[in-house]
């Protein structure tokens, strides 16, 4: 039960009330039974001008009105405002709801409603026309919610709120962490959660700072793409077997290899609508998947159709077929061994390949870049493109150098 109350104070002579002189009109919040102490409204009034029964002041005159105005007010503001902190903390004392009404404390929010509040602007954005995160990037947040909770039970923390929740904190929960054997990105994004919540928390005036808001959040380097070479795609598309599962990887593979595409592009490929034509060539256009970042729709990427990849959509009637992650890597491991192809490679090097294999064919850095659906050719450069040696000595011996 929530209700505001008013009463009069009378002033006391000889610690006895002078019904005389005029009372200050003071306002106390109950909430389930439990009493705030009184805080003065800055009004004041003759005894037998007010009516406790009625909560106001006796009279019609524009001054009474007035006054009487901001009485209801004073009820109306602490009414929402009980509600507001409601929805951001567990339990809302009396006595804390009036220090923040008059200013004398900030309204404060606790971590774990603070996250609660993220994932319900992301899963039900207040804008309605803003884009939608996909339910695999729902999931990472839901699972940080999880890990967070853990880590505040753990030390007894639960109630913590967010102006509490410093680089110490923030330090001893990146150790939490890492004792789950999470790696360093891992760990990074999910301090990068946080801080995306108490970011938001602060900007709807639920708390007033962030007090982890320069906390880094350290990334690995990107690794250098290990691609096939010209020889080793050769051999790669030479690779016949009699194993029906590591023959249709191996065209995967060179599927892969030739258009670049993700093996989540791979899965929701539909040659019947993801294949245009444009001047006589063929393209595969479709939006990336890994470019549905922050919510944002990317644009369709236009990758050429080059012939290995043509004939592999040849082979299977434009439906190739499909492959569990698992079971591709597997199968990629023992066909890489048989092509003798001796480092170790994953799925993903496949997409690296098909950058470098246009670079070393001599097109444009943004050629490359637009192909491969990437923002920055910082991007290109740093992960997808190794010159081949080959290409090194042809270029030197075009150059005249050697």
């Amino acid at each position: 039960m929530f209700d505001v109350h008013f009463k009069l104070r009378y002033t006391r002579i000889n610690k006895q009330p002078d019904y005389n002189l005029p009372a200050t009109i003071q306002f106390v919040v109950n909430i389930d039974g439990i009493y705030s102490s009184p805080r003065s409204t800055g009004i004041s009034v003759m005894g037998n001008k007010w009516s406790g029964v009625q909560q106001k002041i006796i009279g019609s005159s524009e001054e009474v009105q007035s006054q009487n105005r901001r009485l209801s007010s004073i009820k109306a503001g602490l009414d929402k405002l009980h509600q507001e902190l409601c929805l951001v903390k567990d339990f809302v004392t009396p006595q804390y709801l009036v220090d923040v009404y008059v200013g004398k404390k900030e309204k404060r929010i606790t971590v774990m409603k603070s996250f609660e509040c993220l994932l319900e602007e992301l899963k039900n954005p207040t804008d309605p026309t803003a884009p939608r995160l996909k339910q695999k990037t729902l999931d990472k947040y839901d699972k940080c919610y999880e890990y967070l909770g853990e880590f505040l039970k753990k030390e007894k923390w639960e109630a913590i709120e967010v102006v509490q929740f410093t680089h110490p904190v923030a330090e001893k929960y990146r150790r939490f962490l890492y004792s789950k054997e999470f790696g360093q990105d891992h760990v990074s994004r999910y301090v990068s959660y946080l801080k995306k919540s108490f970011a938001l928390s602060k900007k709807v005036g639920d708390t007033d700072s962030n007090p982890i808001f320069d906390v880094p959040c350290p990334r690995t380097k990107p690794k250098k793409a290990n691609p096939l070479t010209f020889e080793q795609l050769e051999r790669l598309v030479s690779y016949r077997s009699q194993d029906i599962f590591l023959q249709q990887t191996a065209d995967v593979m060179v599927f892969l290899a030739f258009t670049g595409l993700d093996y989540c592009d791979y899965v929701d490929f539909d040659s019947s609508k993801d294949i245009v034509e444009l001047k006589g060539v063929k393209l595969i256009t479709m939006k990336r998947t890994k470019l549905f970042r922050g919510g944002s729709i990317p644009d369709d990427t236009y990758i050429p159709l080059l012939a290995p990849a043509k004939a592999i959509l040849d082979k299977y009637n434009g439906f190739l077929p499909y492959l569990k992650y698992a079971t591709l890597l597997k199968n990629l491991k023992h066909i890489l061994k048989a092509i003798g192809v001796g480092t170790d490679m994953s799925v993903k090097n496949l997409c690296k390949t098909f950058g470098s294999y246009l670079l070393n064919k001599g097109l444009r850095m943004e050629v490359i870049r637009d192909s491969m659906g990437h923002s920055t050719i910082k991007q290109t450069e740093e992960s997808y493109t190794i010159v081949f040696v080959d290409t090194l000595i042809h270029a030197f011996k075009q150059a005249g150098l050697i």
